[in-house]
């Protein structure tokens, strides 16, 4: 090393020069720095695009963000083809014109008579006056006029009675009839307690359009297990809400309604009764998967909030376990009755809609003998006033049918046909079955069953149509909902809405005398608050009067004699004439009494309150 030179570090740097070259070499990075930032302007604009590259650029973007689109598209249909691929092969669905007649219908019920009862001779044919309110109730909700009841006992054509259950099928009030029946069928066992939520009044619309076009019952079944959207666009929607689209609770009632079997009994345990496991409920629960309610508009002065069923992305469902409610497992959906491929296996990622549609194609098939039985079932019950089960929905496999020779092919022939609404009630109420007399359960015909008709106590919207034809409460202040429905059902313009149909008073009178009408008919009986209001309430009170403006003063002005008085009035209330004894009985008391007037209005209140009255016989 020679002397007088500095010694270098280990990386061959002079200790004392290396600062200084450090020094050296930041003060060129801050000028070279320097002018880099000068620079970047100028650069920057130089890079800037004009409007043609712009253009070019989000072309190009567009076209990029298109494919994809286009791609993922691909991928859905893909995947949605793979997943129709694996559905179950439902059966396609045919219509055979049915062939059983009125006449067909009576001997399998006179075979069954000769069977079950054979030293039981069936009642008689009922009477002319008898069979029209009979019918007149039974299809329309509504009793004949005295005019309709005279011309109908003075009509000679022998045809006479099935020309007017045409005329009756073919009236509005057939439509609109059953529709408010099948609203509460519905409602009473609704679990969401929001009415305002369902809109029964949207449901019952809907009702009367398909039973007023005379749509089959499994396409009517099919739109309310699968509607969704809002439920003042589409009533149907009417069905789920009232359940809150939650999957267990419509699991339960769509088995119930329209298969007439309670299955909703094995939802935390197995059944108790019957084979049902806690797993089947579940696995039908599963169908039902990925729905919820949700409010769609806010109410606002003078208007409703508005509800609908919507659905999720992917319909997902868990079990809880038995013992330990907070664990769930995943279930797989599964139908438990059994049917042409009800065992085959649903694919995992099926959305909701299809899986709706697979749970409402496995209910209404034309495989499921359960669906056609409990429609038939139900219609039976209440035309004859007795079914082919002690409960009207709950049948199923596990129960036995009295009278399973007259059911069973009666429900074969309307399913292959088609479901045809009318076609159904048409041929029952043709058969002389339908039209014999009502017997008390205490005689032989009456206990014996088919071997008569049997009475039962009318449904509130029925009780509320005859007070409104026997005291003229139309002539007064005649009801919106009744006068705007008719109406209705008139125009039926598209795009008009009919008028609410649980408006005041009918929601009113609902309450006080509504009954779930798949309780059996002999356990409905009169309350307190309901003889309070017939007895002694404002409304009957005050049209039972002998004053201007009633139907009694208007009967009493025009027929000073009182046998004739009577009879029309019997006609108007009973829609029938007295009997000899009725006659015999009032004129005692005519002529008893010190006012005439006080009399009429005495018996005319009798009449309102009698059984009858209150009776479909």
């Amino acid at each position: 090393m020679l002397s007088g030179l500095p010694e270098t570090d280990r990386r061959g740097a002079s200790p004392r020069f290396g600062w200084i070259a450090l020094f050296a070499a930041a003060g060129l990075l801050c000028v070279l720095s320097v002018g880099f930032a000068a620079e970047q302007p100028a650069k920057k604009a130089a890079a800037k695009p004009g409007p043609k590259a712009a253009a070019k650029k989000t072309a190009r973007q567009l076209q990029r963000q298109a494919a994809r689109k286009a791609e993922k598209q691909k991928e859905r249909e893909a995947e949605a083809a793979g997943l129709a691929a694996a559905m179950p092969k439902r059966p396609e669905r045919t219509v055979a014109p049915p062939t059983m007649t009125p006449a067909e219908l009576d001997s399998l019920i006179a075979a069954y008579l000769t069977k079950s009862s054979p030293d039981v001779r069936p009642a008689p044919p009922t009477s002319d006056a008898e069979f029209i309110r009979r019918v007149s109730l039974d299809v329309a909700g509504v009793p004949p006029t005295a005019e309709e009841v005279e011309a109908f006992v003075a009509d000679g054509r022998p045809d006479k009675r099935a020309r007017l259950i045409d005329a009756l099928l073919a009236d509005a009030d057939y439509a609109q009839n059953w529709a408010r029946y099948w609203r509460e069928v519905i409602q009473f066992r609704a679990t969401n307690p929001n009415a305002g939520q369902v809109r029964y009044d949207e449901l019952e619309d809907w009702l009367a359009g398909r039973f007023r076009d005379n749509r089959p019952w499994d396409e009517i079944a099919r739109d309310l297990i699968t509607a969704t959207g809002r439920v003042d666009e589409n009533g149907a929607v009417g069905f789920g809400i009232a359940h809150q689209a939650r999957p267990v609770e419509m699991a339960g009632e769509v088995s119930r309604v329209f298969m007439g079997v309670q299955i909703q009994c094995a939802e935390c345990h197995n059944h108790f009764t019957d084979s049902w496991k806690r797993e089947q409920f579940h696995e039908f629960a599963a169908f039902f998967a990925g729905s919820r309610v949700r409010r769609v508009e806010k109410a606002s002065p003078g208007k409703r909030a508005v509800f609908a069923v919507v659905t999720t992305p992917r319909a997902n469902y868990a079990m809880p376990l038995k013992n330990d409610p907070t664990k769930k497992v995943p279930v797989a959906p599964k139908f438990f009755l059994a049917s042409a491929d009800s065992a085959a296996e649903v694919p995992a990622k099926l959305p909701p809609a299809q899986l709706h549609e697979l749970a409402a194609s496995f209910v209404t098939g034309q495989d499921n003998p359960w669906f056609a039985r409990a429609f038939v079932n139900r219609i039976w019950t209440v035309l004859m006033g007795e079914g082919f089960y002690e409960v009207v929905d709950d049948l199923g496999p596990e129960r036995a049918a009295k009278g399973a020779e007259i059911l069973f092919p009666l429900a074969d022939q309307w399913q292959k046909g088609g479901y045809d609404i009318q076609w159904l009630f048409r041929t029952i109420l043709n058969t002389e079955a339908y039209q014999r007399r009502v017997r008390p359960a205490s005689s032989p015909a009456g206990d014996a069953r088919l071997a008569a008709n049997r009475a039962h106590r009318l449904r509130a919207d029925q009780i509320l149509e005859s007070l409104d034809s026997a005291l003229g409460l139309s002539s007064v202040a005649p009801t919106k909902d009744k006068a705007e429905d008719k109406k209705a059902a008139k125009t039926d313009k598209p795009g008009k809405k009919a008028p609410p149909r649980q408006a005041a008073p009918r929601a009113a009178f609902n309450s006080l005398f509504g009954v779930d009408p798949s309780i059996a008919g002999d356990e409905v009986l009169g309350t307190i608050p309901q003889a309070l209001f017939l007895m002694n309430g404002p409304i009957v009170h005050n049209r039972t009067q002998a004053k201007g403006g009633t139907e009694l003063g208007r009967i009493l002005k025009d027929s000073p004699d009182d046998e004739a008085a009577l009879e029309e009035l019997y006609l108007l209330v009973l829609a029938r004439r007295p009997t000899a004894d009725e006659t015999k009985v009032c004129a005692e008391y005519l002529t008893d009494a010190k006012d005439r007037k006080e009399a009429f209005e005495d018996i005319y209140w009798s009449l309102v309150n009698s059984t009858e009255f209150l009776s479909r016989r």
